[in-house]
Parts: C-alpha cells; sequence; structure tokens
C-alpha cells in the first residue's frame, strides 16, 4: 500500500513537473519590443501551465490595438513547456490624412501619428488641421514609464476656428484661438482601468470676424485660465479585428480658473459605450453621453450641438448649452470580410437633447432643444493598418426635412 501511495506521489509530482513554463517567445514582432510585452503576462517562467490564463492573454495582447491578431502555440518537450506568442503586428507609424464636411463646411488634418514608438506602446501625433482658420496640434503619450504603472501625456494645442456665438437670438461670428499647454499624469490600476490627472495652462482669444456685427456682442475677449482636470476610464471592450464586443466608461471631471479673477468654471461629463458583436459579421454600438457645466448665461457655453461629434448632419456648431444628453445607436455589418481589407455597411440614430445656458433641466424635454436623426453610411477598412476606418454617413433630420447632411471623416464615429 505505501508503495502505491509513493508511486502516485511520485507520478504526480512528475506531471506537475511537466507543466511548468520553461520558455515564452513572441514571434513576428518588427517593431514592438519583448521586454514590453511581458508585463502584460499573468505568468512567468516557472509558473503552471494554465489555458484560461492564455486565452486571456491573447485577448489582452489583441487589445493593445497594435497588433490585429494574436494565437498562440504550446509545445512539450521532455518536461519543458513552451510558449510561443504568434503576432500579426498592424502598421503604427501612419500618415495623418483625415477629413470630413457637410454642406458649406469642410475641414482637413494632414501630419503623422505613431501609436507604438520606440516599441514601448509609447504614442506621438502631429498634425495641421485647416477648420475656417489653421490650427496644429502636438501630443506625446508615455504610457508606462519603464514598465510601471504610470504614465504621461504631454500636449502642446494652438486651435483656431471660426466660431458662430449666440447673443439674444443673433450669432455672432468670432475668430476664436485657443492656445494650450498641458501635462497629466497616468495611473493605471491593471490592463481595464486608469485614471489620469493633471492641469493645462490655456489663453482663450476671440476676436469678432465682422468688426461693428451687433452692438451687443464684445469685439473682442481675451483670457488666461488654468485647467484643472481627472479622467476615470473603464474599459471592458474587447477587440478582434474590427469588431468590438463590451463596455467602455469614462468620467470627465474638469474646472476651469481664470486668471483674471472670474468665478471658476466645472464641467463634469460621462462617455458610456456598450458594444455587442451579432453573429459573425454584425456589431451593435451605442454611446451615450452626459453633461453639465456651471449653468452661466453666456454665448461661451462649452456643451456644442456640432455634426463631428453628436448629431451627424445636422449642421456645424448649431447651438451651444451648458447641459447635454446624447445618445447614439449604430448597428455595423460587414458584408465584404477578406484578409486584408473590410467593407461594412452601418445604419445609425443620433438623438440629444440641451440646456440652455442660463436654463434649468426642463430644457432638456423641451421639444425645441430636442434633435434627432437617423441615417445610413459605409465603412472601408483595412485590417492591417490601424484605425485605417474611412467613414461616410448621411443624416436625416426626423423632424425638418431640410435639415439633411453628409459627414466624412477617418474612424468610426464613437
Amino acid at each position: 500500500m505505501k508503495k502505491l501511495v509513493l508511486a502516485i506521489l511520485l507520478l504526480s509530482s512528475f506531471f506537475a513537473e511537466a507543466q511548468k513554463i520553461t520558455t515564452i517567445n513572441f514571434e513576428g514582432l518588427k517593431k514592438t519590443k519583448q521586454t514590453y510585452l511581458s508585463q502584460f503576462l499573468p505568468f512567468q517562467i516557472g509558473d503552471e501551465l494554465d489555458s484560461a490564463k492564455l486565452e486571456e492573454t491573447k485577448q489582452r495582447l489583441v487589445n493593445l490595438e497594435m497588433f490585429a491578431d494574436v494565437a498562440y502555440q504550446v509545445e512539450q518537450i521532455d518536461g519543458d513547456v513552451k510558449i510561443t506568442f504568434q503576432m500579426m503586428e498592424l502598421y503604427t507609424l501612419l500618415p495623418i490624412f483625415n477629413f470630413g464636411g457637410i454642406e458649406e463646411n469642410f475641414w482637413f488634418q494632414v501630419g503623422a501619428s505613431e501609436v507604438n514608438l520606440r516599441g514601448k506602446g509609447n504614442k506621438l501625433t502631429m498634425y495641421y488641421q485647416y477648420y475656417d482658420r489653421s490650427s496644429f496640434a502636438t501630443h506625446l503619450t508615455l504610457d508606462r514609464i519603464k514598465q510601471s504603472q504610470w504614465g504621461l501625456n504631454f500636449n502642446f494645442i494652438k486651435w483656431s476656428t471660426l466660431e458662430p456665438l449666440f447673443f439674444s437670438n443673433n450669432v455672432v461670428e468670432y475668430e476664436y484661438d485657443n492656445y494650450t499647454l498641458g501635462i497629466d499624469a497616468i495611473h493605471h490600476f491593471n490592463f481595464r482601468d486608469r485614471i489620469e490627472f493633471g492641469s493645462a495652462f490655456f489663453i482663450e482669444d476671440y476676436q469678432k470676424y465682422t468688426p461693428g456685427a451687433f452692438e451687443g456682442a464684445p469685439e473682442n475677449v481675451n483670457k488666461h485660465k488654468i485647467l484643472g482636470k481627472i479622467r476615470l476610464i473603464q474599459n471592458r471592450v474587447n477587440h478582434h479585428f474590427f469588431y468590438l464586443n463590451g463596455g467602455h466608461n469614462q468620467l470627465n471631471l474638469q474646472t476651469v480658473q481664470s486668471l483674471d479673477n472670474d468665478p471658476p468654471f466645472y464641467i463634469i461629463f460621462n462617455d458610456l459605450k456598450y458594444f455587442k458583436r451579432i453573429g459573425a459579421y454584425g456589431n451593435i454600438a451605442s454611446r451615450l453621453r452626459l453633461g453639465l457645466s456651471s449653468n452661466e448665461e453666456s454665448p461661451f457655453a462649452p456643451f456644442v450641438l456640432d455634426s463631428y461629434v453628436n448629431i451627424r448632419g445636422v449642421g456645424n456648431r448649431v447651438d451651444r448649452g451648458t447641459g447635454a444628453i446624447i445618445l447614439n445607436a449604430e448597428y455595423r455589418h460587414a458584408f465584404i470580410d477578406q484578409r486584408n481589407i473590410a467593407i461594412q455597411g452601418v445604419i445609425f440614430s443620433d438623438s440629444g437633447s440641451w440646456r440652455n445656458p442660463g436654463g434649468d433641466f426642463a430644457d432638456f424635454v423641451d421639444s425645441e432643444n430636442f434633435q434627432l436623426f437617423a441615417g445610413g453610411g459605409l465603412r472601408l477598412i483595412h485590417k492591417k493598418i490601424y484605425n485605417a476606418i474611412f467613414r461616410i454617413d448621411y443624416g436625416i433630420n426626423l423632424q425638418d426635412q431640410n435639415m439633411n447632411g453628409f459627414v466624412l471623416g477617418i474612424g468610426q464615429y464613437f
């Protein structure tokens, strides 16, 4: 009996030893550093082989958005377990040529973007934009400094547009310039959740586009301000090429203090997104955006009704408010999905309501503040290039057939 027990123990010990990981390799890497990817593994050499953790790691690596696809192979040779991840790396150093347009309005961006700088997941974006006037921006993100849980964002932006502001039922156009220099700290709680907090110094300058137009509006406004912000991001979205499944929530808290002794200004808004795979080629996508700010009766209200960010087809910066409720819903279906390219058809509904500056919560249910659009579009997708999605949508106002329009752009709408 003792010999049988000893044999069982020795046999168990042998198989346990045979399941120990002895080698971890990554194949197919052209730019990405293996040391960077190693920090996303929930196991290391010497740990026991766990098939559930292998599947978790595969999805975690795909979610980095540097790889079109990831596979793995497990080999057991003479008691050694060798794990090989086979990576299909995306092209991540790309020129920027983005554009969008509706009737009587067009904008474009040119520049370059790298989302895997030095093979360590850092991001650098630089672009020039023409949107009524000339702008440029530089964004640098150091995602995980020295494989720690900490990172940094740096931003320098010169943003110039022609802004319509609303004074007592009169629309006055201003040449708007914003110069911003900001820095944020990033702390990753895990591989799904993070918090960003930081500040920025910026200068806002408004010059009336047509001097003397509407005497009730100031000729110019110049403000020096400091922005403080906190952003909490919870990401449960899983990627499979351009298909998405899961939820994503982003909560933003901001306070703006003018150096001219104006009272502080507060903004809070939340974006909740949900994606669901339907069969092999379908994808439901939805976004709920809720926002409130200090409720001053001012033409400089922060929430903008705009074709590019919330309601497709409505037009260019149609209205402003101190509160917003916006719901976007899409069904995306890939009727062509080949090795390198895909074409999606999209049907959508965009709806929203705004609180007027100085108004109250009853504004949200006022029919005059409510917008409802529906429409359809196409997505032309290159599967081997990061975010290479050309988008065209046509939105129809279900309340006023005279307010329809095309919206063009790069990337999904949300």
